[in-house]
């Protein structure tokens, strides 16, 4: 490409992968991981590239070829995927060669350098109105909240997508000319932000712009260009990095998925305080925020690291970008580092939330996993689902081999045992296991031509120890050591076998709360509940929800442990344990069979259970949590204002509108207005249920509230506390609803501000 060349210079852009092999050394021969990358060849060759690219045509003014999909790509996030598929088909065909795959890539990279020569000046993209986004920010017009800026729902992030496929296509599938247009793109972009100050960029990155300052530093470490190192600090928001810096955790109430990928870019950047904040980052959310199923998050945020409780009752539980996000977080520091805590959690990681998240069959994508329990996960169809856990999927399911083995210098380390052959330096290292089946694990090592090297072998913290022997010879791995070094000269083929001996453990939520769940080796457990009103679990239709909107149960009814002493019993992966059911007049003892979670699918399931010292403490507590969710039964369709998902799932539109916290909960206010269309199950009379925050601000006194588009008064007004909100002012008023929803419109007074708005919920009127 020119004067385009990698920079090998590691003073002026530090380049990652020390400890990583060359491309196609590892290579997967069975069990979930080669099951999950052959799933998403499937998934990519099932999607169409025409319509992929039908935004960015419209964009660039160029004729129709194909109609757009739709879902989220015709709802502002328009040309999202077509980035993530980009990337996707980067890492499959670095993965496996195949022809159809690179035809595929080669498609996409044809038509988007059409786009981009159509536009002209190296913008690239499907955001609506990208080109003149472009030109606002350069006039210094910047309007922005959290997830929005100048009235488009998060277009640095979109764009953020197309700019990092670039860089896939050209780093990891070696197609030379997606670096030029990669760099095309960035040049556009630094004309504009030469004309901006640090301040104007800062007000910028108030919407979410996905992983931009990483972009920009891999960009960098690709062309050794110093201004584009400068840039990605310059995007690398002091909203999250000033406190890191400062070991502060203010993650409560944020947007996780805002979050993560910032800190990639920081442990990318190389620089020595931005790696530290990344460090940091990575402590508060594994160590203080982290589920035993290697997630976190509630309702795509950052909730109280001292109260779990919305873990255990919401059914929007962690959200599948956001442990992509971490793996890559983690993988960049096992790079730099030898920690086997980081292979600890990316194994838990893999194999207990990003393995799910993906259908075993028709390879749907999950994106929340509720730890409700027994509640349900939901999964996209392949063509109509296009949510941001559809993209990142697509590009994440074909990557996990990256973390099986690891090097210290040229000594190997089998860190993940799953079926894969590194091949690399002299050395073949065949591991072969399957642990749902059998603890033991059968390693064959073979040298080209003898040579002495040291093998190590991982010693997992789940594992009391191992009994290890070498072509027969028994070696001692006692428990706690982390890991075996074989220093040996390797000749012809040498047989390693390892025989695990797993542990039983109770793993706690993060904040000490009495709730725990399973962990059998590597594996998370879970008892099935059912296929009872699965309602929506496949994502059908048009903008089908990806939350699972069937009734959940009772808290009463989950199965509970009491006392001490636990009794239970493993095998196998599986176990059985003695609980109790609460719901009936005395307690009833249960024997429940748990099993792996990764292999629950399309059923109703419990991963943590509740404990206590007596029956009625516990009974007591569910019984509470049943009254606290009673008040909503008859609701029917709700907005949790501030929220991205729910809010653009509702329409939401406004001007002049910001986002605020309390008690990380988030609200929202305007000085002009904001609207949502709320939808019922059948048309008809229905209440609308209004809460806003007392005094938070008040109101001007000519702000009103619009139901369909008449002002309104409400039936009934009452102050009363609700839980995080503190005092809340709760309206109730009467309408009737169209099958198409009804639009809440709240509008300031000249010179006001509306009501800080906290809650809008459409109920039927048995709620009255």
């Amino acid at each position: 490409m020119g004067d385009l060349q990698r920079c090998n210079d590691p003073a002026t852009v530090p380049m990652h992968g020390a400890r990583a092999f060359p491309q196609g050394a590892i290579t997967l021969t069975g069990g979930p991981l080669l099951a999950a990358l052959e799933r998403s060849v499937e998934t990519v060759l099932a999607h169409d590239a025409d319509r992929l690219l039908a935004p960015y045509r419209r964009e660039a003014g160029l004729p129709a070829t194909a109609e757009p999909y739709g879902d989220w790509e015709s709802r502002g996030l328009d040309g999202h995927i077509g980035g993530h598929y980009l990337s996707a088909l980067s890492h499959l065909y670095a993965a496996t060669r195949r022809e159809d795959i690179h035809a595929r890539l080669r498609a996409m990279l044809d038509g988007l350098r059409e786009c981009q020569d159509a536009v002209g000046t190296g913008y690239l993209g499907g955001t609506p109105r990208g080109v003149e986004l472009g030109e606002e920010l350069r006039a210094g017009r910047i309007e922005a909240e959290p997830f929005a800026l100048n009235g488009r729902w998060v277009p640095m992030y979109n764009l953020h997508k197309v700019l990092n496929g670039l860089v896939d296509a050209y780093e990891v599938a070696g197609q030379d000319d997606a670096l030029g247009m990669a760099v095309a793109w960035a040049d556009w972009w630094m004309a504009i932000s030469a004309g901006l100050d640090d301040a104007q960029i800062e007000t910028i990155l108030t919407a979410e712009f996905g992983g931009m300052n990483d972009a920009f530093f891999r960009l960098a470490a690709l062309t050794g260009r110093e201004d584009l190192v400068a840039e990605g600090r310059r995007w690398s928001h002091h909203l999250l990095l000033d406190p890191l810096l400062a070991g502060e955790d203010r993650l409560t109430g944020l947007h996780a998925n805002t979050q993560v990928p910032k800190a990639v870019g920081y442990a990318r950047s190389g620089a020595d305080d931005l790696t530290r904040a990344a460090h940091q980052f990575w402590d508060e959310v594994v160590h203080d925020r982290t589920v035993s199923i290697g997630g976190h998050g509630v309702r795509e945020h950052f909730h109280p690291a001292d109260d779990f409780r919305a873990m255990v009752l919401e059914a929007l539980g962690p959200e599948s970008c956001n442990t992509f996000g971490m793996l890559q977080l983690t993988d960049l520091f096992r790079q730099e580092s030898d920690d086997l805590e980081l292979v600890d959690f990316a194994e838990r990681a893999i194999l207990n939330h990003a393995l799910t998240a993906q259908h075993p069959g028709h390879g749907g994508f999950v994106y929340f996993s509720p730890l409700r329990p027994a509640h349900y996960r939901v999964y996209s169809s392949h063509g109509e689902s296009m949510w941001c856990c559809v993209g990142s999927g697509l590009e994440s399911h074909c990557r996990y081999d990256r973390f099986l083995f690891s090097r210290d210098g040229d000594s190997p380390r089998v860190e993940i045992y799953e079926p894969a052959v590194l091949d690399w330096d002299g050395i073949r290292i065949e591991v072969r296991a399957d642990l749902k089946a059998s603890w033991r694990v059968e390693i064959d090592v073979t040298a080209e031509a003898p040579h002495d090297r040291i093998v190590r072998l991982r010693i997992p913290d789940w594992s009391e120890g191992a009994d290890l022997s070498v072509d027969g010879e028994a070696i001692e791995a006692a428990a706690g050591v982390g890991e075996v070094a074989l220093e040996r000269r390797w000749e012809g083929t040498t047989r390693i076998v390892l025989d695990l001996r797993p542990s039983l453990a109770l793993e706690g939520l993060p904040d000490g709360s009495p709730w725990a769940s399973f962990r059998y080796g590597p594996y998370v457990l879970a008892h099935r509940d059912g296929d009872d009103a699965l309602e929506g679990m496949i994502a059908t239709g048009k903008d089908a929800p990806h939350v699972a909107i069937g009734p959940r149960h009772r808290m009463i009814g989950t199965p509970a442990l009491i006392g001490d002493e636990i009794d239970v019993a493993a095998w196998g992966a599986t176990a059985t344990v003695t609980a109790w059911r609460l719901d009936g007049d005395a307690p009833a003892q249960v024997e429940l069979y748990l099993e792996p979670y990764n292999g629950i699918h399309d059923e109703r399931c419990t991963v943590y259970l509740p404990l206590g010292e007596s029956a009625d403490e516990v009974r007591e507590m569910l019984a509470e949590l049943d009254r606290d969710e009673q008040e909503d039964a008859d609701v029917v369709d709700v907005v949790a204002p501030g929220e991205q998902q729910s809010e653009m799932d509702h329409g939401y539109v406004s001007h002049l509108s910001r986002i605020e916290w309390i008690n990380a909960r988030s609200w929202r206010m305007a000085e002009d207005w904001f609207a949502y269309t709320l939808k019922p199950k059948a048309a008809g009379p229905h209440l609308v249920r209004i809460r806003s925050l007392v005094g938070l601000p008040a109101g001007g006194d000519d702000a009103v509230v619009r139901l369909g588009g008449a002002v309104v008064e409400p039936v009934s007004s009452v102050v009363r506390n609700v839980p995080l909100y503190g005092d809340v002012v709760e309206a109730v008023y009467e309408v009737s609803v169209a099958s198409e929803g009804i639009e809440v419109r709240f509008e300031a007074g000249p010179g006001g501000a509306t009501a800080g708005i906290a809650g809008v919920a459409l109920m039927t009127p048995s709620a009255a």
